[in-house]
């Protein structure tokens, strides 16, 4: 059967209890049996979203999508694959955007569906439905795969976020977002324009934000005392209780909430007091309020605008297969230049 990628099969895989050590290492695969696909990937983001998957897979089963190894997990990885043997519906040679392994190769067992298909292997199954969906296309150039691969489900998240708790948000005096360097929290700025998001970030990184345009107000966490007086929420991306304590003992402040988004600082204590937003779980409410057709042509919408605004922002950073446990390691310490989008190319078409 025709053949497109490079006959060397490998993954990269994570010790969960120790998140910077990262292995890359080779497998034979095994025939595809009838109902089944092999895709070799073409490209792969790569940021500190994917090290959120890794700490955060017991409460999600992120670490049922894939056939990890024994005590270790491969990281999941949003991005571009082509069909390169199929016994199936799924055509040689078709391109796919969804969610990968960390690594070369994937094989799935596709369930068409009216907007592309689901990977139903048995130990997927239990997972929500959005993490095992795949769409047909997406563009050749190794550089635009990245730059959507990176901001579309950082994009998604932010989207439902604010279509979700945007009433509730207009209750309080200020929106604070943290770690808003990160792309989660500049789509949460753009998606949560109107209410004039405040931004936290590090001393050095606060030229950055403000030059993005996105932000209306950063402050770095040194000052957090110059958010104001009154309620505050805070929609924290960086995952640190340091950080949250800054906030809710300034001086004059008033009921500080706090939503768990992501957890950029991953060496940082873990926040302990605060409600985890977990996306998929609250689409279904937004989808059945706007509307199945609307919300799709007002995602898709949002997203347009979202990535036409970014393009300007980031230059994009190809990483080769040889130095992935090297940059892996860098992207859990938090050593990642915040303005650039990285990510990995597999098998260039």
């Amino acid at each position: 059967m025709e053949q497109h990628a490079h006959p060397l099969r490998w993954h990269l895989s994570v010790d969960p209890h120790r998140v910077g050590n990262a292995v890359m290492s080779t497998f034979d695969p095994v025939p595809i049996e009838d109902g089944e696909a092999r895709f070799a990937l073409e490209s792969f983001a790569l940021s500190a979203n994917n090290v959120t998957y890794v700490q955060t897979a017991g409460d999600f089963g992120y670490d049922k999508l894939f056939d990890n190894p024994a005590g270790r997990m491969i990281p999941p990885v949003w991005g571009y694959a082509t069909v390169v043997e199929s016994r199936s519906a799924l055509e040689i040679g078709s391109r796919w955007y969804g969610l990968w392994p960390a690594g070369s190769h994937l094989t799935v067992r596709p369930k068409m569906t009216r907007a592309g298909f689901l990977d139903v292997t048995a130990r997927r199954t239990a997972l929500n439905p959005l993490y095992n969906g795949y769409l047909p296309g997406g563009p050749d150039d190794t550089r635009e795969q990245i730059t959507q691969a990176s901001l579309r489900p950082l994009h998604f998240l932010a989207y439902v976020v604010s279509r979700d708790l945007k009433h509730e948000l207009k209750r309080y005096a200020r929106v604070v977002v943290t770690s808003a360097s990160s792309k989660t929290s500049t789509a949460l700025a753009w998606e949560l324009r109107d209410l004039n998001p405040i931004g936290l970030t590090s001393a050095k990184r606060v030229g950055f934000v403000q030059g993005t345009g996105f932000w209306t107000r950063v402050l770095p966490y040194t000052r957090t005392t110059d958010i104001g007086a009154g309620s505050v929420v805070v929609l924290d991306v960086a995952g640190s209780e340091d950080i949250l304590t800054t906030i809710r003992t300034r001086p004059d402040f008033g009921e500080t909430r706090v939503v768990g988004i992501g957890f950029t600082h991953p060496v940082s204590a873990r926040a302990s007091e605060r409600e985890l937003f977990f996306a998929p779980d609250r689409v279904a409410a937004v989808v059945a309020r706007l509307g199945a057709a609307a919300f799709e042509r007002d995602l898709e919408e949002s997203a347009r605008q979202f990535l036409s605004r970014s393009f300007a922002t980031y230059d994009v950073n190809r990483v080769t297969p040889d130095k992935l446990e090297q940059f892996w390691a860098e992207i859990s310490r938090g050593e990642v230049d915040g303005s650039l989008l990285n990510g990995c190319v597999v098998n260039a078409r």
